[in-house]
């Protein structure tokens, strides 16, 4: 196969002319001392010197590429890129930065949809994909330490050739398994094992100031299958942290067995009332004998499996309206079989309106045009398939299973009513949501994607302000913000403010946050999403 030709030089700078935006936000009031004109060229010289010629650049054919991503935000290019090759480049950056106070973005492997690596005020985004090595995986004693650059994909091949699998990611397979466990990672072992967090064993971070800390059993000289040693485990702190207290350089994570077997099961339900529903979800969670367990609306369903928006309708038109889906393994067939069975007949005992689709039927109901071998390897290897083309809003809450079935209604109304869809990507009736049993079924997580038109700026305000007004609606549910609102935060003043009002904790939790920042990065350097001032804005620096 002719491989395609790179676009020549003009078209990449014609592209540029066409959707480039100043370097610092508009709405920004005074000049920073922060990424001037003259101090991004030294440093550019001696990032050069430090790394390598060929891995600094600020070339605008180079830098283009890190201005955008899938989701709302605007074009804001950065002064110059850069991917270190180990620890020691990483911690070289950041000493470099802090001399000439030139902000610093990090970055894992680009598979971002809401502005998390757009730089809003210029700098340098520090491009990990050189540092992409599987240090360590222990088959025994079921631990792999990776570097940022390792994705999903990369590291299940290689876990299942011992027996092994990662606890997959609702995310494509291209995600930084680094990055993503830090992002709480809303994962498909959920149930059984946790957020991806809850399986970080140890890291290795590069604060902003260019030192370097262990985190975790491997601080305290002990291996990395055991606790953590003495002393408090400051790996926590990593969590959610998005960049701003470093640049986490390895990472050591749990991993589970991989089953011999592995049965598909898939109860579906037809009504809007979602009591029964949760009831079997509650059941299946608390048994803890499924490897996974989600249930997907159709149009989510659909988004899942199709290959674009063509694909997709014909899947949500094709599917029950309420889909569950459980894998279960074994060693032997007749173990999968035995725990399957037994959740059968959970399901049926809850109400006679469920009803079972084989993977055979499935075909069928869309006439064999869709590929449902995709559905295994979401579970089984690469994970998420890449949503449909175009931008989205992921809105995320966690809470208790049983407030779901109020919070989904909520939700869906006013992305109905005040939001639907645009530019015929869904119809207006199509919302629909995701959400999957935690801990056994002691929590749960809920996700509504609002798809928006990339161009169409009052569309996104449209879907903006929708998902904010059902979030704060939901908070009277008792529900809290999980990844997708923190990833919202990035970039939109005035959150500091409006989230004390659903949160009143909120502010006091964001005030200790914001000390710690200081004390790690006193030039704020690292991650800096708003401006340079000591507002109450800085006290959201943590997301």
């Amino acid at each position: 196969m002719k491989r395609p030709q790179a676009l020549p030089r003009s078209a990449y700078l014609k592209d540029m002319d066409n959707r480039r935006v100043l370097r610092r936000p508009k709405q920004m009031e005074a000049e920073p001392t922060h990424n001037l004109p003259e101090n991004v060229e030294k440093a550019l010289v001696e990032l050069k010197a430090a790394l390598g010629d060929e891995w600094a650049t600020a070339d605008d054919a180079v830098t283009c590429g890190y201005a955008r991503d899938q989701g709302f935000k605007h074009c804001i290019y950065p002064d110059i890129i850069v991917l270190p090759g180990s620890t020691e480049d990483v911690a070289a950056v950041f000493r470099i930065a802090n001399k000439y106070l030139i902000d610093v973005m990090p970055y894992g492997t680009g598979c971002n949809t809401v502005g998390l690596t757009i730089p809003l005020y210029g700098g340098i985004i520090m491009d990990g994909r050189r540092m992409d090595k599987i240090l360590a995986l222990d088959k025994d004693n079921m631990y792999a330490r990776v570097q940022p650059g390792v994705n999903y994909c990369m590291l299940q091949a290689e876990a299942l050739k011992l027996g092994l699998r990662v606890a997959n990611p609702s995310a494509p397979a291209t995600v930084s398994v680094l990055s993503n466990h830090l992002f709480c990672n809303i994962n498909l072992m959920a149930s059984k094992f946790g957020f991806g967090m809850d399986n970080v064993i140890e890291a290795q971070v590069v604060l902003p100031t260019g030192e370097v800390l262990e985190v975790g059993p491997r601080a305290s000289g002990m291996d990395p299958a055991q606790v953590a040693g003495f002393g408090p485990d400051m790996s926590n702190l990593l969590r959610f942290a998005m960049g701003t207290l470093g640049y986490v350089t390895e990472m050591t994570i749990r991993l589970y067995s991989a089953p011999a077997v592995d049965l598909e099961f898939y109860p579906a339900y037809p009504d809007d009332d979602l009591t029964d529903l949760i009831e079997a979800l509650y059941r299946l969670a608390h048994d803890n004998q499924a490897r996974e367990i989600a249930h997907l609306q159709n149009t989510f369903y659909g988004i899942f499996m199709g290959d674009n928006n063509k694909e997709t309708e014909a899947f949500v038109d094709a599917v029950p309206r309420n889909n569950i889906m459980a894998h279960f393994g074994g060693a032997t067939e007749e173990e999968a079989h035995i725990k399957l069975e037994y959740a059968r007949a959970q399901v049926q005992e809850v109400s006679d309106k469920f009803f079972f689709v084989e993977p055979e039927m499935m075909r069928d109901m869309v006439g064999g045009k869709l590929h449902l071998d995709r559905w295994n390897k979401y579970f089984r290897e690469t994970v998420r398939v890449q949503r449909v083309r175009g931008s989205f809003i992921i809105g995320a809450l966690v809470n208790s299973l049983d407030n779901f079935y109020a919070i989904e209604k909520q939700m869906r109304k006013v992305v109905t009513d005040q939001i639907g869809t645009t530019h015929g990507i869904f119809r207006p009736d199509d919302a629909s949501a995701y959400f999957q049993p935690y801990h056994m079924g002691r929590m749960a997580y809920l996700e509504f994607d609002l798809y928006t038109h990339q161009d169409d700026k009052d569309d996104f305000l449209r879907a903006y302000m929708g998902f904010f007004r059902a979030f704060f609606l939901a908070q009277g549910m008792g529900s809290i913000a999980a990844a997708g609102t923190a990833s919202l935060l990035k970039g939109l003043p005035g959150l500091d403010l409006l989230l004390p009002l659903g949160q009143p904790e909120f502010a006091r939790i964001m005030s200790l946050a914001a000390a710690v920042k200081q004390t790690v990065d006193p030039n704020d350097i690292c991650n800096h999403r708003w401006d340079y001032d000591t507002g109450t804005s800085n006290k959201i620096s943590m997301f």
